[in-house]
């Protein structure tokens, strides 16, 4: 499916469900796709907790 804001040939990422997080994390990503440092994760689940993956 395309969009209007699309580039023709080009892969895109369409999210829905975006949480606004109440206070900012800062991390430097990447242009491509990246893992987030743990340190970073940690900082948005506590914000996130519902997020959170259930531990065994």
């Amino acid at each position: 499916m395309s969009r209007p804001w699309a580039q023709a040939g080009a892969h895109h990422l369409v999210l829905a469900d975006v949480q606004e997080l109440a206070l900012p994390v800062p991390v430097t990503g990447a242009l491509g796709p990246w893992k987030p440092p743990q340190d970073f994760v940690d900082q948005v689940l506590l914000q996130l907790p519902h997020l959170r993956p259930p531990t065994p």
